[in-house]
């Protein structure tokens, strides 16, 4: 049965909300997605308290919201409220208000569930094992320490963008080394962070993300996505730098600023920048998944621990079903690549890593098709730049969606010097001879009712001979696999012979 689920997560600086449905054979898809910045925390205050323009804003944000969801005829809805609310103390009165107003009633999560949400969400979106999580919110940050997928520790402080803005911008000369300072105070305080030492930091909120905007624009990067994207230690302290250093009214004109996010932007980012240095780490992994799909998660996910072991086969299996793709010929192709791929290793010299994007990239060869047959290596190629794939870093995307963009033809239109800035000269040699096998193993099973069950492969000094096992006669798919033996020679170095 199909199902639509909307999570509304109501922050300190923002309202967002997402709308996931779920298929009958329980693929699913985001098919809305809502934010508005209403700075729900702005003038709280020493005594906690929620002002009448700010909640009016929400108001109105909630009010278009269900709006959408009436519209996309939801089935059931998840609210949860954080920081600003959770520390008010006119909050019971707010609570009323907007069940009284909008319908919503409100789930007031305490600190360690928004971290433990914002765990989920990135623990089955990138496949990390060891890490220490960040989220810096409006009114909060969080802390969660990973190892082995697994939650160790939880902690939220109460202080984010809003907060430390708001704490230091005018009391002090100069605000931004104080707000240094006391986030160094606050995370030498958390004695498990002794644990994290040398641990890569996933970031992830509005402040975070925005500096990934800046260091993605800085760098030329064209792949639009931020979730998986890695910043050095190094870039993030210049990204940073360059924020403080530039005037509260100018940073809008930073390429990647929000002009709604320039007064808060230096305060937000202080903590990440802390923890990196506290932590001696050197990559920042930025998530584009936190609380919200963290509920989606855990609602979806029940009865194996709201974890998935393995993130990309996982999201491959949901991205063929969404795309109609022939899972029986998508796994064979994969099955018979891979089987090339082994046979040859002591002429390719490839690894694990070139294996694991090999089996990738075959599955996902042909998801094209949902576009249209003709040219559809080249919709595949845009499509793995642009769908929800995950479990693969950024260079890895592009490496797996040229390959699937030359599973038909050796050359593809899009030049990888377009990509210099993800992927080098070696990494689309690489390429070249990954697609080729994806290439061979489609013609091979040009049918695709599986004639050929396998190969084996004979290397000599100047051919290689591919011995096919067969179950039905496979005179057309040797035929149409051996016009790419001048391609194979060109690569190789070697003659292909198919009997």
């Amino acid at each position: 049965m199909e199902k639509k689920f909307a999570v509304i997560d109501l922050g300190s600086n923002s309202v967002r909300m997402i709308i996931m449905k779920v298929y009958r054979d329980r693929s699913y898809k985001m098919i809305d997605h809502a934010k508005e910045m209403v700075r729900l925390s702005e003038g709280m205050g020493e005594d906690n308290t929620l002002k009448p323009d700010a909640m009016r804003r929400t108001l109105h944000t909630l009010k278009l919201f269900k709006k959408s969801i009436a519209v996309h005829a939801v089935d059931q809805v998840f609210t949860i409220a954080t920081a600003a609310v959770r520390n008010a103390s006119n909050q019971r009165f707010f609570l009323d208000k907007m069940k009284r107003e909008t319908g919503f009633d409100f789930d007031v999560i305490s600190g360690d569930q928004e971290g433990y949400y914002d765990y989920l969400g990135v623990i089955n979106t990138i496949q990390i094992d060891d890490c220490v999580i960040i989220d810096t919110g409006g009114a909060s940050t969080e802390l969660v320490l990973v190892k082995n997928r697994q939650v160790e520790n939880v902690i939220s402080l109460p202080y984010g963008a809003v907060v430390l803005t708001e704490k230091f911008a005018a009391k002090h000369e100069n605000a931004q080394a104080a707000v240094e300072k006391f986030m160094e105070e606050q995370f030498n305080e958390i004695a498990w962070l002794e644990a994290a030492a040398g641990l890569p930091v996933v970031g992830l909120g509005g402040s975070i993300r925005t500096l990934a905007k800046i260091g993605r624009k800085e760098n030329g990067f064209v792949i639009e996505t931020l979730h998986n994207y890695e910043m050095s230690l190094r870039k993030v302290a210049s990204t940073y730098r360059k924020v403080v250093d530039t005037e509260v009214q100018d940073r809008r004109y930073i390429p990647g600023v929000a002009k709604e996010r320039g007064d808060i932007i230096a305060a937000g980012l202080a903590p990440v920048k802390v923890l990196m240095k506290i932590l001696h780490s050197d990559k920042l992994i930025i998530s584009g998944n936190g609380l919200r799909e963290g509920v989606f998660y855990k609602n979806y996910l029940k009865g194996c621990k709201y974890r998935i072991q393995d993130v990309l086969t996982h999201s491959i299996d949901n991205i063929l079903k969404n795309y109609d793709a022939n899972m029986q010929h998508c796994y064979h192709v994969q099955k018979l690549a891979l089987s090339l791929f082994d046979q040859t290793q002591t002429l390719h010299g490839l690894g694990a890593e070139e294996r694991r994007l090999l089996g990738a990239a075959a599955l996902l060869h042909d998801i094209g098709m949902y576009v249209d047959y003709y040219n559809h290596h080249k919709h595949g190629f845009y499509l793995i730049l642009n769908t929800r794939l995950y479990g693969l870093c950024h260079r890895e995307l592009v490496m797996c969606a040229f390959i699937v963009g030359m599973h038909r033809i050796t050359e593809l239109k899009q030049d990888w010097k377009e990509y210099k800035a993800i992927i080098e000269k070696d990494d689309y040699e690489m390429i070249k001879k990954l697609a080729l096998f994806v290439r061979l193993a489609e013609k091979l099973d040009r049918n695709e009712y599986g004639s050929v069950d396998d190969i084996e492969c004979c290397i000599t000094d100047d051919s290689i001979q591919m011995m096919l096992k067969t179950n039905y006669d496979s005179d057309l798919e040797i035929a149409v696999a051996m016009k790419n033996e001048k391609a194979f020679e060109k690569v190789f170095d070697r003659k292909l012979c198919i009997v």
